[in-house]
């Protein structure tokens, strides 16, 4: 048999394979889809396949509703698997919820302004979301919407820099698989994540030369957080250097730096009752947002030394690999980058430049920009065969690196089991409105009330308590016990504002116990 045939055969044999990973036999398919797709590879580097000639907004559309209803379906499964959170879904639901009823932006996780904490006015947008349909659902599916609306930037951009659509329909794919894009939106919801479309329609809009409409979506993208002022001054600098709009991008970064100040001293310690608690990160540069950006200024070595380390270093790769570091191509363009890549670089904690996490948010529009911007380089200086092999080269490695989401495709994955069915059989004996403390897996499923905690804070508070007893002991939580005196009596003990709390087991099911405070 001919190579050929024998690479035909065995991508066949690998996608069938791959195909049934997700019903039966093997827990991680993305294996088994690394191995198809490195078989695909190999079959189109030895006899490249010509592409069908798709109508290039046909594939946006397809691609928009595809996304949309894999993510949704990916996220509703595993929060009605008990993959949820308490930080951040059950903060976000408990937070739209009160907006919906008029009670203002309160949250207990913990008892706190909602504003006090992180600045996020465009959570008022989602509010009439909640009087329709509340709950944790209806957010997971309007993020998955959102951000698969992004695609039509993206497209807007690529067909009005290229002047070809075909490439626009690739360029706005390569987004829709973005490995960032995957791990931003299974991670829960996050408000940030709203300012990925927002922030590439204001780049469309400007290209468009569509000042008033820019201006309207950058309104709305520094509504989703206080710190979506970084990436906005970042569209400034671009705009004034890339674009030569000097006093357009001159305002637009100023603002934008002044609002954060703004924000960061007055707002949100005024909210708080308490100063901003999320500069500690940069604790090296300063403790104010002008110390830090002073201290970046003036001591270029000492910013230097803290963007070396081999974690950055990786992430930096992460994000790069899967456009095939066609954004270095346009260094001008990654102007518009720099601030919110340095917000990641600069910070302590590693979640930050984590290229699966929601931090990416700021940071994925200007790489897509970065990107297109790179190709259009490449198609100029090597016109031929390179830029195509550059953008199929960007699909498979864009795949690879986002490989691990085919593993909340699988059966095993998203079919719910008994203990999951136990687990929603005892939360719907929880009373509405009851005051509750929770464990992490079982708050997103019942923040539509008042009061309710991550276990075991707010016990004393909290008329019923909702915990896995197969869970016990708590090796997060080894000054917490729980002993059961008899079969319907549990004393939990090891909480510092009360010796010994007494419950009655209201319902059990499984390892689910729902105890009622005596």
């Amino acid at each position: 048999m001919k190579p050929l045939r024998l690479l035909d055969l065995g991508c066949v044999l690998a996608g069938a394979a791959f195909f049934s990973t997700l019903l039966w036999w093997w827990r991680r398919p993305d294996e088994v889809f690394l191995l198809f797709l490195g078989l695909v590879a190999a079959r189109l580097w030895v006899a490249p396949i010509a592409v069908p000639a798709w109508r290039p907004r046909r594939v946006l559309a397809v691609g928009i509703l595809a996304y949309a209803a894999i993510f949704s379906f990916i996220t509703v499964t595993r929060h009605l698997t008990l993959l949820t959170h308490a930080l951040d879904l059950g903060y976000y639901v408990q937070l739209t919820w009160n907006l919906a009823r008029g009670a203002g932006p309160l949250v207990s996780l913990p008892e706190m302004n909602a504003w006090g904490d992180h600045l996020s006015p465009i959570m008022y947008l989602l509010a009439p979301l909640f009087w329709v349909t509340p709950g944790a659902v209806a957010l997971l599916v309007a993020q998955a919407v959102a951000l698969a609306v992004g695609a039509l930037a993206v497209f807007g951009i690529a067909a009005r820099r290229l002047g070809d659509e075909g490439p626009a329909a690739v360029f706005a794919l390569l987004y829709l698989i973005n490995p960032s894009l995957h791990g931003i939106n299974v991670r829960d919801f996050h408000s940030a994540a709203l300012a990925i479309p927002l922030l590439l329609a204001a780049i469309y809009f400007a290209e468009r030369d569509s000042p008033w409409l820019f201006t309207l979506v950058v309104m709305l993208a520094l509504g989703t957080r206080e710190d979506a002022t970084i990436p906005v001054v970042g569209l400034g600098i671009w705009l004034a250097i890339a674009k030569r709009r000097w006093l357009w991008g001159g305002v637009t970064a100023v603002a934008a730096f002044a609002l954060l100040v703004v924000d960061t001293r007055w707002l949100i310690p005024y909210f708080r009752g308490a100063p901003y608690p999320h500069l500690g990160r940069y604790a090296p540069f300063g403790r104010s947002v002008p110390e830090i950006a002073t201290a970046m200024l003036l001591h270029p070595f000492r910013l230097l030394g803290a963007l070396w380390s081999w974690p950055r270093l990786l992430y930096l790769c992460n994000l790069l690999a899967p456009l095939v570091f066609l954004p270095l191509l346009a260094p001008t363009e990654l102007l518009a980058l720099l601030p919110a890549l340095l917000e990641n670089l600069l910070g302590q904690d590693p979640v930050l430049f984590n290229h699966r996490t929601q931090y990416q948010s700021f940071v994925l529009p200007f790489l897509m920009i970065g990107a297109i911007a790179g190709y259009a380089k490449l198609a100029r200086t090597h016109p031929g065969p390179w830029p195509v092999r550059a953008l199929t080269a960007a699909i498979i490695a864009s795949l690879a690196f986002t490989s691990p989401t085919v593993n909340d495709l699988a059966v095993q994955r998203f079919w719910p089991r008994e203990e999951h069915r136990q687990a929603w059989e005892v939360m719907a004996q929880v009373p509405a409105g009851a005051s509750l403390s929770a464990q992490d897996q079982y708050v997103a499923h019942l923040s539509l009330r008042p009061l309710v905690f991550v276990f075991p804070v707010g016990l004393e508070q909290a008329q019923y308590a909702l915990v896995n007893a197969q869970s016990y002991p708590w090796r997060r939580l080894p000054d917490v016990r729980m002993r059961q005196e008899d079969r319907e009596v549990v004393t939990i003990t090891g909480i510092a504002s009360v010796p010994a709390l007494r419950f009655r087991v209201k319902y059990r099911a499984g390892p689910h116990l729902l105890l009622e405070k005596q």
